[in-house]
This record gives structure tokens, sequence and C-alpha cells, in this order.
């Protein structure tokens, strides 16, 4: 007995099955490549934001420190007038120094791009979905 032929379109939903899973398989491995970078990017961006935390911290200490030196000097210069009171109003002008320092270097970091390289890659995927588009 001979093979009987298999009904017309068969094979072409075989093809069809066959695309399509090839088809969830590339986008399984888009999505994935795509979700390591921002893994990376996302451990990076942490990193990031302890030191700018930790440089926020650091500008509020000593921003407090001048403000504690300027509030003694203050009292100094109104009780008594002496060297005293200058060598504080010093310190506190050295503390302010300091946060005026630490808040620019805190601005720097602070507006640097976050998540480059997965930024990088969207656009790199948008500009290849518009050259796939057909042109008219």
């Amino acid at each position: 007995m001979e093979n009987p032929k298999p009904p017309p379109g068969e094979d072409e939903a075989g093809g069809l099955v066959a695309a399509a899973r090839k088809f969830l398989a590339a986008c399984a491995q888009w999505a994935a490549a795509r979700l390591k970078l921002v893994s990376i990017e996302g451990r990076e961006a942490g990193t990031h934001l302890v030191k700018l935390l930790i440089l926020a911290c650091a500008l509020v200490f000593t921003a407090v420190l001048g403000w504690f030196f300027v509030c003694l000097a203050l009292v100094f210069v109104l009780s008594a007038a002496m060297g005293v009171a200058w060598a504080a109003l010093a310190v506190a002008a050295a503390h302010f120094a300091a946060v005026a320092v630490l808040a620019l270097m805190l601005k720097g970091r602070a507006t640097s791009q976050w998540f480059p390289l997965t930024v990088e890659e969207l656009k790199k995927d948008q500009a290849w979905l518009d050259d796939q588009k057909p042109k008219p």
C-alpha cells in the first residue's frame, strides 16, 4: 500500500509551527540577554547609589558641623569678641568649603547616565526594527 499524501496545508502547518517555535526561542533569547544586561548594570547602579549616599551623608555631616561652628563663633563674638571667635569662624569656613566640594562631587556623580549599556542596546534594537519596516 502506498503512503497516502498528507492533506493539503499540513506541511505548511508544520513549517508554521516550527517557525513560531524558532521565533519564540529567539524572543526568549533576546529577553534573557536584556535581563542579564539589566542585572549587571543594576549591580553597578547599586554600587553607584551607595557611593552617592555616602557622599550625601558626608555632606550633611559637614554642613551640620559648619553650622555648629558658626553658632559657636557667633556666641563667642557676641560674648567677648576675642581671638577664639575668629578661630571658630575659620573652622566653620573650612567646613563650609568642604560642604561645597562634597556638593560639587555629589552633583557631578548624580548627573551621570545610569544603565548606559542597556540604553545603547535598546537604541540598536530600535534602529534594527526601524530598518525592518517596509518602505513605501
